[in-house]
């Protein structure tokens, strides 16, 4: 199976925000292994999170019913620091 596949699956999951690394191992006796990192934003449920994931187990099963296990990441985004910057950040040009 190719990471291609898992990745489209991954990215047309509804909630996930962002799809890191995704690979896919050998393991003993001729299992195959999942693993990937999922982006979440900061103000997600863990709830829904775990839901979220659960789907994309699903839809990485009915793919590849042949891999032996699928281990899914979860990466909360730090909430932002910068939501209300100051405005000498903010560089306004003019057109001539």
């Amino acid at each position: 199976m190719q990471t291609s596949a898992i990745r489209e699956v991954l990215v047309a999951t509804a909630g996930v925000q962002s799809v890191g690394a995704v690979g896919v191992h050998a393991v003993a006796q001729g299992g195959q292994l999942v693993t990937a990192r999922l982006g979440f934003g900061p103000k997600t449920p863990a709830a829904d999170i775990v839901a979220i994931l659960e789907a994309a187990r699903a839809g990485i099963r009915a793919i590849a019913p042949e891999m032996t296990d699928v281990v899914l990441e979860p990466e909360i985004a730090a909430p932002r620091t910068d939501a209300n910057p100051s405005t000498d950040v903010f560089v306004i040009r003019g057109a001539d």
